[in-house]
């Protein structure tokens, strides 16, 4: 009964990592096209605005969804414990 809780948490974690990385880079480049596109980014970091938000909000939404699929993992494990 344990083992499926830890299963159910482990699968959660990594398909949340996926999406979080894929969703957060997505929405990182939209946002960091639209109002990052202005400033002049690339000039003190070396990387490009949207490229910069991109990176961050696949950081962000990895974090994010993993712990979240984590969480509703561990949920669904112990609703099919009954």
């Amino acid at each position: 009964m344990a083992n499926k809780k830890v299963y159910y948490g482990i699968l959660g974690g990594v398909l949340g990592l996926a999406v979080g990385i894929v969703v957060g880079g997505y929405l990182g480049l939209i946002i960091g096209g639209t109002f990052l596109g202005g400033f002049k980014i690339y000039q003190h970091t070396g990387f490009e605005g949207y490229e910069l938000a991109s990176y961050i909000g696949a950081i962000i939404g990895g974090v994010v969804l993993a712990v979240l699929g984590v969480r509703l993992g561990v949920g669904k494990a112990k609703r099919t414990d009954i």
